[in-house]
């Protein structure tokens, strides 16, 4: 099975017109065979198919690299004796 989405050039969350729409665009681009095109559009039109196909074949997630922390931030001590005699009063 090949990615349905590859050979239509498509993305995921494409609806129905745009699924018909490159169905003939890949056919004039004659990258794929007929067939090839035709599976992948009836396979992206059928919901189970298609939610077969997402599992499948699922999108590439765009991560942005996490910025290492300056140290910038002072901590204070704290005093745990005091802590806890707080959380009791809130009780009374």
């Amino acid at each position: 099975m090949k990615n349905p989405y590859r050979i239509l050039e498509i993305t995921q969350d494409a609806d129905k017109a745009e699924i018909m729409k490159a169905q003939i665009l890949a056919m004039k681009r004659k990258e794929f065979s007929l067939q090839e095109i035709a599976v992948a559009a009836k396979q992206l039109l059928d919901p189970a198919k298609r939610l077969a196909a997402d599992f499948m074949f699922p999108a590439k997630i765009k991560v942005r690299r996490i910025q290492p922390i300056q140290n910038t931030l002072n901590y204070q001590e704290i005093n745990l004796n005091s802590l806890n005699e707080n959380a009791f009063d809130s009780l009374k």
